[in-house]
């Protein structure tokens, strides 16, 4: 064990790793082997495999407050808020004096939107420990995502101050306004970069390579920085499988048939609350969730990962391509509504009283044939974007490891090209009324286009609506600092600008339609 924490102590992930799992092999139920191997896991980015073996490290070491604060940030990592938040209260419940503790509780607050509580997390952190660089990064990135930017970069400032070489401080430094302070951490990233004997998690070095590209593209330096975009992209996405998607889209237009909805209408419950907004990254959702929730009737509930978990759940046991279509097809109407009553609980943990809850991750068309049976009186909204301007976008956003189509340009457009034909088959289906939102529209003529937007959740108009920019609930997206400003066409066909980098990209989107 003292040979694993020395590895660790130096960063020598790796061989830490080794080690630790011939001493978890061993004896599984050590607390330690399992807290330390979550730690490792979650430096690289691995939140799953983290989460198991702190979970078996808290039912061993159960008054540990180091081992239950650090599921908890797991478990934040992995989206799953709601849970992780007993585990954060325990921590600090257990050690009180814990700066961690304090901290990990307050993200949590923060995911959960009571950003109140979130800063009395962070400023209890600090009252234990003001050198603490990471309490003032999160305290950075809580103003940042209620736009209080002057705040924001005070504590970006002193968090760079304590710890200038630290990789989450300076990755953080992408959500900044201020260029100056940009261009300073940029100074602090290059020789990061540089060294490439510097002990760094591979997902750090590769989240850090981006972040300098989206300082160089801020200054206008767009050679360099597409050269920082495609220096580590290796380390944060694996290999795309073109074919495996292929058949996977395929497979969807089989097995999620007009009769399959038919068979299963039973499955339904009555709710209208959620409104879905899903789409690319990168589209244009961070938009119309913003202009849908600055309705007084409306809130704002995120991206959820809710379904995702809940399919990667259902699929447990089942192995191999056909894993997602054996587990729907073995599906009930008992367990599919136990699904989609635990859904409305956790929307009713954003808002008791909204007569809408708006659900907008991305990612939800891959599994629209499980909410449309569910909640086929809910609200759709599909958002669409240029194909080039939407793929550069994301090209150029650290999205996390599992977004793997994101390797190259080349993967990119195949990958957007598959989402098409799913989209396509969604709407000729799914017993549901699809809203094809295009972004271009809606900026080009916001008069128009948030009118018949609201309409189709079925609410009366209101002129909130027309000062998004003016809501003032937390934004967690990449798109937190756009979404702050009036509603303007200067994104509109921002590609143009990148031409001469995208060639690839390009050729690949040849023949799809704008």
């Amino acid at each position: 064990m003292e040979a694993a924490l020395r590895c660790i102590d130096a960063k020598d992930y790796g061989m830490a790793l080794e080690i630790l799992t011939d001493l978890n092999a061993a004896n599984p139920r050590d607390p330690q082997v399992n807290h330390w191997l979550g730690v490792i896991y979650l430096t690289h980015g691995h939140a799953a495999r983290a989460i198991d073996h702190l979970q078996a490290a808290a039912k061993v070491a159960k008054k540990e407050a180091v081992i239950f604060a650090t599921l908890a940030d797991a478990l934040t990592l992995d989206n799953r808020f709601e849970e992780a938040l007993p585990h954060a209260r325990k921590a600090v419940a257990l050690d009180g004096k814990s700066e961690f503790a304090h901290r990990t509780l307050g993200e949590i607050y923060a995911r959960l939107r009571r950003p109140v509580m979130a800063e009395h997390a962070f400023q209890n952190a600090l009252a234990i420990n003001e050198a603490s660089a990471i309490a003032h990064l999160a305290l950075s990135r809580l103003k940042v995502s209620l736009g209080k930017m002057d705040e924001a970069e005070t504590h970006f400032r002193r968090a760079l101050e304590l710890a200038p070489e630290e990789p989450s401080v300076l990755i953080s430094a992408r959500d900044l306004s201020d260029i100056g302070l940009k261009q300073e951490a940029l100074e602090k990233i290059e020789p990061l970069l540089d060294d490439a004997d510097r002990p760094m998690a591979k997902v750090e070095r590769a989240r850090l390579a981006f972040t300098a590209g989206k300082i160089c593209d801020d200054s206008g330096d767009i050679p360099k920085a597409f050269h920082y975009l495609g220096l580590h992209r290796s380390e944060l996405y694996g290999h795309y499988d073109a074919g495996r998607q292929e058949r996977h889209v395929e497979t969807c237009q089989k097995v999620f048939s007009k009769q399959f909805f038919e068979d299963r209408k039973d499955f339904a419950l009555t709710s209208d609350r959620p409104v879905f907004v899903f789409g690319m990254p990168r589209s244009g959702t961070s938009l119309v969730e913003a202009i849908l929730s600055a309705h007084p009737k409306a809130t704002a509930a995120g991206e959820l990962s809710f379904f995702d978990e809940q399919i990667g759940d259902l699929t447990t046991g089942h192995t191999g391509d056909t894993a997602l279509f054996d587990a729907a097809m073995a599906l009930d109407r008992k367990t599919a509504q136990r699904i989609g009553r635990k859904y409305l609980t956790l929307l009713e943990g954003f808002s008791k009283k909204s007569a809408r809850v708006i659900d907008k991750m991305p990612q939800n068309f891959e599994h629209l044939w499980l909410i449309a049976l569910l909640f086929p009186n809910a609200h759709f909204c599909h958002v669409s974007r240029n194909p080039a301007d939407t793929c550069v976008s994301i090209y150029m956003t650290p999205l996390p490891g599992k977004h793997g189509y994101c390797e190259s340009q080349q993967s990119l457009a195949h990958y957007f090209g598959q989402y098409r034909k799913l989209m396509t088959h969604w709407r000729d289906v799914l017993p549901v009324t699809i809203r094809d939102q295009s972004y271009e529209a809606l900026v080009n003529d916001p008069d128009q286009e948030r009118p018949a937007l609201i309409a189709h959740t079925g609410l009366a108009w209101d002129d909130a609506c027309r000062h998004h920019e003016a809501n003032e609930a937390q934004v967690f997206t990449f798109s937190m600092a756009q979404v702050r400003q009036p509603i303007h066409t200067g994104a509109v066909n921002r590609f143009e600008k990148y031409r001469d980098h995208i060639g690839p990209l390009l050729e690949g989107l040849a023949g799809i339609e704008t």
